[in-house]
């Protein structure tokens, strides 16, 4: 598999949802936390439409609920009122599996980079499979389903975001930059529909973040994937083909 076909797998799994359906559809969506006995309304009736293919960046400052709308984006938390659409599916209906649905659809980027430090690049790359098989169950018993990507696929993927020669590197031999770079093909290894950075060049100088920025850029433009990019640092604005600005927990114009 070389990477010309990673990228094409990645184009197929985006093309699988990108009908008439957006990416993402919030109505009146609303995260209340409790603290106590006070109640922090973390967002506060959003309404947001991101189609399949953009690269939206989600600017605002510290606490201005960046984080809170990705996690309800990427299926980690569930809204406290309104609605949730991702990938044509109705998220806030609570017969929903979200976790299932997360693992299959959506690829994630945290600021941390989350490598385990006595495996290898590539053994990272394969972390979120490491479960071997899936299984799916149904109502007339359980049938195991081979999803596992192969090691092959993860090298081409460490091949891809330019880490072919760091393989077998563990994350101690590595630059913060590559080890972002690991943590993004570890986000693709099973062909995510959507993929969301939450503050994924917070930890680097401004050469190496821009890298990490070019690389989510390449993957948006050369394969179409939808990439959502959670970030506070105002000098990566303009590179975003669209910026919803939080302030306070709404979006403001």
């Amino acid at each position: 598999m070389r990477s010309d076909e990673v990228r094409s797998q990645i184009t197929e799994a985006r093309s699988q949802n990108c009908g008439q359906d957006p990416a993402v559809q919030a109505r009146s969506l609303t995260r209340t936390y409790r603290r106590g006995a006070e109640k922090i309304k973390a967002l506060k009736g959003i309404d947001l439409d991101i189609k399949c293919g953009e690269f939206v960046g989600v600017v605002g400052h510290s606490g201005a609920g960046k984080t809170t709308l990705l996690n309800l984006i990427g299926l980690m938390d569930r809204p406290t009122e309104g609605k949730l659409g991702v990938l044509g599916t109705d998220v806030t209906r609570r017969a929903v599996r979200l976790d299932a649905l997360r693992r299959k659809n959506i690829g994630f980027v945290f600021q941390e980079f989350y490598l385990m430090p006595t495996l290898t690049a590539t053994e990272n790359v394969l972390l979120p499979t490491m479960w071997g098989k899936a299984r799916d169950m149904t109502g007339s018993g359980s049938a195991i389903v081979d999803r596992v990507p192969s090691r092959d696929r993860a090298k081409k993927l460490l091949d891809l975001v330019g880490l072919g020669h760091r393989m077998t590197h563990k994350p101690s031999e590595l630059s913060g930059g590559e080890m972002q770079r690991v943590a993004v093909a570890r986000a693709l290894v099973n062909s995510p529909r959507l993929l969301l950075a939450d503050e994924p060049t917070g930890n680097l100088d401004t050469a190496t973040r821009d890298g990490v920025f070019s690389l989510l850029l390449a993957l948006n433009r050369d394969s179409g994937l939808t990439v959502i990019v959670a970030t506070h640092d105002l000098g990566l604005e303009s590179r975003f083909t669209r910026v919803v600005r939080l302030e306070d927990g709404a979006i403001v114009k």
